[in-house]
């Protein structure tokens, strides 16, 4: 299962919920456009400074599109967040239940917003592992499968995981197996 990948590369200093707005739908508009299932990329690197209106209008209701089960497979991953950006965003996230799948600036996976501390190992394992299935994970943790079954189930219902089969994927190995953008695809303001 190949999710095809919208890149946004955003350039800008995100500081009022008009600009967060007309970013999101830009965004909006590329994952609507994508294929069946879609692993949108979110690129902070350029970001020297996002607002908690911008990140609620942005990164939280991008995350809250994702969730959304009654439609196609979509999946959200923020990359080079960095530390400046990391209240607000959070703030966003956990005002509203939320939680997002992103690399920091230098490239260690985080998983910001509302998630308890049993998920989080899980993800962590799987960013590690790449892709596993329930039984290998609950071997590696040491916990019973039902346990890490619903945990991964938790994941995936929350767009923070890809489920191929019997097999969970990171959203990080999701990307790499995609491969590149197109030189120039998706830039935004």
């Amino acid at each position: 299962m190949r999710p095809t990948v919208a890149h946004t590369t955003l350039f800008s200093y995100l500081v009022t919920r008009h600009t967060g707005r007309t970013v999101r739908t830009n965004v909006e508009r590329q994952i609507a456009e994508a294929g069946h299932t879609v692993l949108a990329v979110l690129d902070l690197h350029h970001v020297p400074l996002i607002d908690f209106s911008c990140a609620d209008e942005v990164v939280a209701k991008l995350v809250l599109l994702a969730s959304d089960t009654s439609t196609r497979r979509r999946f959200v991953l923020f990359r080079g967040v960095a530390e400046h950006h990391l209240e607000p965003i959070e703030s966003a996230l956990r005002r509203q239940g939320l939680a997002a799948a992103a690399e920091s600036a230098d490239g260690q996976p985080l998983l910001m917003g509302a998630i308890d501390a049993g998920a989080l190992t899980v993800w962590r394992e799987i960013w590690a592992l790449g892709h596993t299935r329930a039984s290998r994970l609950a071997l590696r943790l040491e916990l019973p499968v039902q346990r890490v079954r619903g945990l991964l189930d938790d994941l995936e219902s929350r767009a923070l995981v890809i489920r191929d089969g019997d097999r969970y994927v990171s959203l990080g190995r999701a990307l790499s197996e995609a491969g590149p953008p197109p030189a120039g695809d998706g830039e935004a303001p």
